[in-house]
This record gives structure tokens, C-alpha cells and sequence, in this order.
């Protein structure tokens, strides 16, 4: 009887799993669709690289916000509630951008859209460990955090530029918006939390509750480490179909599938990298190694042939989400956190990587405009690595854990 529980309890947890990355595709698709319509943006609204790259920064600031905030009102109010707040708010924000008759309206609907993603990433995270935590969490967290969210952000760089095509920049985001609420729907319908002893809501966030997570060493040091990476992620992601088609000359059609295979790759890179770490003990290596590598591969584009872009790419894409999915369980294997303060802690630690997430593309930008895309690419190179090094400083998961 205990086997057939344990089989049945196994499944309900994939399956709460599958809800969590379903809202995750939505939320990425959400966030990266504009990128796809950045040249129709740009000629409506006669802006340039500059403002296009600084709407990339301007869902950041939204996303690394309220990424605590959404920690803590998943405490009080429970974690359901608040990932239907989440996707609402950015299912919402979608339609709205779409609906945008200025690159002013359309800004100011990019940080709506990162504040309801945050909270969705932040609470998802903790909902995640929440299922996991006594087996396969990093494995877990990886298919969400890695796996969903680059599958959402292929979809949107590739398969919207169709939907573009065959309706308007402003309808594609519009549909994107509403896939979105669909989704809400059904995690209305179907998520829930395990019975028994994880508490839905209701908990008190105290002070001392908050400063439990804020001094936690490894939650800061671990969040630094990845400002680099992630804001070059994000840069490269969306802005290396521009560079392609204006520097090396190739087609629209051919830098949007360059661009979404860069998401692509980190599905694998995803399952790989939360497989073997959820069975290392150094969870360090899995996190700076793998930014390192990313670094590399981005001071290589200026001086390697056109061909060899794939490759790069592919890299980029695979090894920042391979070390993605060790990073996300550094609050439950590292830092050892309750299971009602995980998404608060998740929170603290992406809402640092946002900071990287808002300068670095901004400064691309400039450094694009005002001199080339190969300072560009030199630019993320350094800074990825630069501040993947300071990882060496966080812990690894104690033995006793």
C-alpha cells in the first residue's frame, strides 16, 4: 500500500512540476516576444538600438523588484494565490504592450510585465522546492528555471516571428498576453500543494523571519556571482538577431532561429546540469564553471566566420542554463531555508542577478552606438567572467544535508 502511495505521490509531483514550467513557457514568452518585434518597434516609434536594448532593462527593473515582495506575500497569503497574481498581472501587461500607441506606453507596460513575472518566478521556485526538496529538487528547479524557460524564450524569438508576420507586432503580443491568462486558468484549476505539513499561507513574515534571509552569506555572494552572466544572457538572446542581420548580413528569418536556438540549447543544458549536480556535492563548480565558459564563448564572437555563430550560440545558451540550474537550488542545498521563506530567498538572490539583468544591456547599447558590436560582445565577456569569479567565495552544500 505504501509502494502505490509513493508511485501516486510521485506523479501528482511531475505533474504539479509540468504546471509550474507550463506558466514558466508563458511568462517567457511573454518577456521575450518583443525582442522578435524590435524592428517594427523601432520604425514605428522612431527610436534606435539604444531604446530598444533599454526595453530589454526596463523589464528587469520590474522583474528585480518585486521578486521579495512576491516571496513574502506568497507567506501571507499562500503560494497559489500569489502565481495566479503573478501571471494575471503579466497576461494583463501583454495585452497592454500590444495595445501601446507609444514607445512610452509600451515602456511603462514592459516593467508592469517583469513586476508579474517576478512574482511568478519567485513563488514557482519556492513551490518547486516545496514538492522536491527531499529528492531531485536540483533536477526539478533545472527544468523549470532552464528547461521551460528556454523552451518559452525559443518560442518567442522563432515561432512569434510567424505570428508577427502573419498579423502585426502588436497583435503577436496581444495573443502572447492572452496564452498567458489561459494558463492562469488552468493552474487555478490544477496546482496545489502537497497535504500535510507545508503550510499553503497564512504564516507570519517577520522581521526576524527577513533578516534570516538578507543575512544569509551565500544567498549574496551566489547572486553577485551570476550579474554578469545573466544580464549578458538576456542581452545576447535578444539582441543577436540585430547583430547578425546588420553585421554579418544575414536574414531576419535566419537571426530569429539563431537567436531562439540560443534558448533552445539550454533545454538540455537544463536537465544535464540539475541531473549531475543534484548528485555533487560541489554545487560551486556547477555555478562558476559554467559562467566561465559562457564568457569565452562571448569574446569569441568578433573574430570567428559566420558559421561559426551556430556554435557559439549554442553554447551560450546551453552552458548559462546548465550552471542556472545549480544557482536556483543554492537556498535549499546551500543555505538550508525553510520551506516558507524559499521564495523570499530566491527572491534576494534574483533580484541581484537583475541588477546585472538592467545595467549590462543598457551598456551594451551605448557601447554598440557609439563604437561597435565587438566592443559589445568584449564588454559581456569581461564582465561575465568577472563576476563569475566571485563565487568561488560561496559554500558548498554541508554533508549533513
Amino acid at each position: 500500500m505504501t509502494s502505490v502511495h509513493g508511485v501516486v505521490a510521485g506523479r501528482v509531483r511531475w505533474g504539479m512540476l509540468a504546471l509550474i514550467s507550463l506558466g514558466i513557457i508563458a511568462l517567457t514568452l511573454n518577456w521575450f516576444d518583443v525582442a522578435t518585434a524590435f524592428p517594427l518597434i523601432g520604425a514605428q516609434f522612431g527610436v534606435g538600438l539604444g531604446a530598444l536594448s533599454f526595453l530589454i532593462s526596463l523589464y528587469i527593473v520590474g522583474y528585480g523588484l518585486t521578486h521579495i515582495p512576491g516571496g513574502m506575500l506568497a507567506t501571507a497569503i499562500g503560494m497559489k494565490r500569489t502565481l495566479v497574481l503573478g501571471l494575471l498581472v503579466q497576461g494583463l501587461a501583454g495585452i497592454m504592450s500590444g495595445l501601446s500607441a507609444s514607445y512610452a506606453e509600451l515602456a511603462f507596460f514592459r516593467v508592469v510585465s517583469g513586476v508579474g513575472g517576478s512574482v511568478f518566478v519567485a513563488v514557482g521556485t519556492a513551490a518547486v522546492v516545496v514538492w522536491f526538496r527531499e529528492k531531485d529538487v536540483t533536477l526539478a528547479l533545472g527544468i523549470t528555471g532552464g528547461a521551460a524557460f528556454s523552451a518559452g524564450a525559443a518560442f518567442a524569438l522563432y515561432v512569434w516571428l510567424y505570428v508577427q508576420r502573419a498579423t502585426s507586432w502588436h497583435a503577436s503580443l496581444i495573443l502572447a498576453g492572452v496564452f498567458e491568462l489561459l494558463v492562469m486558468l488552468v493552474i487555478i484549476a490544477a496546482f496545489h500543494l502537497p497535504e500535510g505539513g507545508q503550510s499553503p499561507g497564512g504564516a507570519r513574515f517577520d522581521r526576524a523571519a527577513l533578516r534570516t534571509v538578507l543575512s544569509s552569506r551565500d544567498l549574496w555572494v551566489y547572486g553577485v556571482a551570476i550579474f554578469g552572466g545573466y544580464g549578458a544572457y538576456f542581452t545576447t538572446a535578444q539582441l543577436f538577431s540585430e547583430y547578425v542581420t546588420l553585421t554579418r548580413h544575414l536574414d531576419p528569418s535566419t537571426g530569429g532561429l539563431l537567436s531562439a536556438l540560443i534558448g533552445l540549447a539550454g533545454i538540455p543544458g537544463s536537465l544535464l546540469g540539475g541531473y549531475y549536480a543534484d548528485r555533487s556535492r560541489n554545487l560551486r563548480v556547477f555555478v562558476v564553471g559554467p559562467l566561465i565558459a559562457v564568457a569565452a564563448l562571448l569574446a569569441l564572437i568578433p573574430v570567428v566566420p559566420t558559421r561559426a555563430l551556430w556554435v557559439l550560440g549554442i553554447g551560450i545558451g546551453f552552458f548559462l542554463i546548465f550552471g542556472f540550474a545549480a544557482w536556483l537550488a543554492v537556498p535549499a542545498r546551500v543555505c538550508d531555508i525553510g520551506h516558507e521563506y524559499i521564495g523570499s530567498a530566491a527572491g534576494l538572490m534574483l533580484t541581484l542577478a537583475a541588477v546585472g539583468g538592467f545595467f549590462i544591456p543598457i551598456i551594451f547599447g551605448h557601447l554598440v552606438a557609439h563604437t561597435s558590436f565587438d566592443t559589445g560582445w568584449v564588454f559581456l565577456a569581461v564582465v561575465s567572467a568577472a563576476f563569475a569569479l566571485l563565487g568561488l567565495a560561496g559554500r558548498n552544500p554541508a554533508s549533513g544535508r
